[in-house]
């Protein structure tokens, strides 16, 4: 399952409003998440669903359709609430884009 992440104290913070994978545990109060950093343990609660998954998963190789030339992976993932939609953050050569992109905007390539 995919979610966005409201707990603030999680990963120091790194985690609040990112889009997270995880699985709810049998006792249905907790939630394992997979990605982006595994094996923390949240309450449920504290992560709120998503109806899709990203188009693209973290560290997924992309390339910006503006900049073909650019070969980078996804970084990041956040929800964007007013439009419903997910933004992602990628690096280039080891360096950080500031720049947001919608999956539109993006295209996978080959490793």
């Amino acid at each position: 399952m995919w979610g966005i992440c409201f707990d603030t104290l999680i990963c120091d913070g790194k985690l609040y409003q990112r889009a997270v994978e995880y699985e709810v545990l049998p006792d249905k109060g907790t939630a394992y998440i997979l990605k982006p950093v595994s094996g923390i343990m949240i309450f449920v609660e504290k992560i709120e669903p998503v109806d899709r998954p990203p188009a693209f998963v973290y560290g997924e190789k992309v390339s910006p359709v503006s900049h073909s030339d650019w070969k980078g992976s996804i970084r990041d993932i956040i929800w964007h609430f007013k439009d419903n939609d997910y933004n992602y953050y990628i690096s280039v050569g080891g360096r950080k884009k500031s720049r947001r992109y919608y999956s539109a905007d993006l295209r996978r390539f080959p490793v």
